[in-house]
């Protein structure tokens, strides 16, 4: 298997820590069977695609998701006032709950667009309601497109914005990079 732990944090969400490599080793195994099978790699496509492959990864790991489902949440303009919208992923370990919302990496990989979007992800995330999860996390997808700048992406990981970070994809593959902003 090929995840690469690039930052996890102080040791303070030792439970949160388990839960999360346990799901991304299972999304790395997936990764490589759907390689495999589809040729390239499944952070290709859009968000919702990647939200569903990330879902599929959780339940892989004995979860038990949910992804782009409908919610009432606080609306962006005024979080004072609800409004229907939907949330990207959650799931339940036996001991947490876990949501998360999700950005994809579309533009050029630089710290600043990469840390623009992994910020839309977090600001997204402080919507959904405090009695859905125990942890929340902007997630931002960046799926290496030119290999000229790996060492951004592996930059990036370690910026004091990217509280956990984690590398997908076998060695000598480009892969994709996930960095996790946590709200709570």
């Amino acid at each position: 298997m090929a995840v690469q732990v690039l930052k996890r944090g102080d040791g303070r969400r030792r439970g949160l820590i388990a839960d999360w490599d346990l799901w991304l080793h299972h999304a790395d195994e997936l990764y490589l069977r759907f390689v495999e099978r589809v040729g390239e790699s499944p952070f290709s496509y859009h968000e919702v695609a990647c939200t569903g492959f990330l879902a599929s990864a959780a339940a892989m790991a004995g979860f038990i998701p949910l992804a782009e489902y409908e919610i009432i949440k606080r609306a962006k303009a005024d979080r004072r006032t609800k409004a229907d919208g939907r949330a990207d992923l959650w799931f339940a370990s036996p001991e947490r709950a876990y949501s998360f919302e999700v950005k994809r990496a579309w533009l050029a990989a630089t710290p600043g667009n990469l840390k623009e979007r992994l910020a839309a992800a977090a600001d997204d995330i402080a919507c959904i309601p405090r009695d859905e999860y125990h942890h929340a996390a902007g997630l931002l997808i960046a799926k290496v497109r030119d290999v000229h700048r790996q060492y951004t992406y592996e930059m990036v990981a370690q910026d004091g914005d990217v509280d956990l970070a984690y590398r997908i994809g076998p060695e000598g593959e480009e892969g994709a990079y996930l960095y996790f902003k946590l709200t709570c």
